[in-house]
């Protein structure tokens, strides 16, 4: 009972790591209030955990707000690529429903394919020290070479918010955001496009 309740234990690491999920899922919740700082909240949230280490030690509001300041400038500019990452190719099947049905499936295939390079770009971008077109480039690489580790990422992004709205929109607000993305985080280190 001593080793399991020890600092060294299971029972503290797992505990420690929900926590400081917890944590920083609360922090983006309200970082995003202004809907602008998305894409900074993103970036904030994916490096605080990646600095989330195996035992879940971390000192999840000042490593959030610290990242939150550094990538103001960057997270400005991811929250416009996946704006348009989003809204372009939307717009486009939309249009070719209306308009030309044939097309719209064509246009669906293709837009599967940037939807997984939308759900794996935040890593990229924030992780490696890239500028955007070299991680927009390498973003495409990955999902084009690697596509189980980018379809398994948009299966978690999927499962994990079809749970928390089929179960309890609650469970979002409290872990759900954080959960996801550290889940995206451990298949992209997996799939060989992120080291650590």
């Amino acid at each position: 009972m001593k080793n399991i309740l020890s600092i060294d234990g299971w029972y503290f690491r797992v505990f420690s790591k929900l926590a400081n999920l917890i944590i920083l899922n609360l922090l983006f919740i309200i970082s995003i209030v202004p809907v602008f700082t998305l894409g900074v909240s993103i970036m904030a949230l994916i490096s605080s955990l990646n600095e989330l280490k195996s035992d879940g030690t971390l000192a999840a509001y000042k490593v959030f707000t610290t990242h939150f300041k550094q990538n103001i400038k960057k997270g400005m500019i991811l929250f416009s690529v996946e704006l348009v990452g989003w809204f372009v190719p939307a717009s486009l099947i939309y249009v070719s429903l209306k308009f030309i049905p044939l097309l719209s499936t064509l246009l669906m295939i293709v837009f599967s394919f940037f939807l997984l390079t939308l759900v794996v770009f935040p890593f990229v971008y924030t992780l490696k020290n890239l500028a955007l077109r070299e991680a927009i480039s390498q973003t495409f690489a990955f999902v084009t070479l690697k596509i189980p580790y980018a379809i398994a990422s948009f299966i978690v992004l999927v499962a994990v918010a079809y749970l928390c709205l089929k179960y309890s929109i609650i469970f979002i607000f409290l872990l759900g955001v954080s959960l996801i993305f550290y889940l995206q985080l451990q298949l992209v280190r997996k799939g060989g496009m992120i080291n650590g």
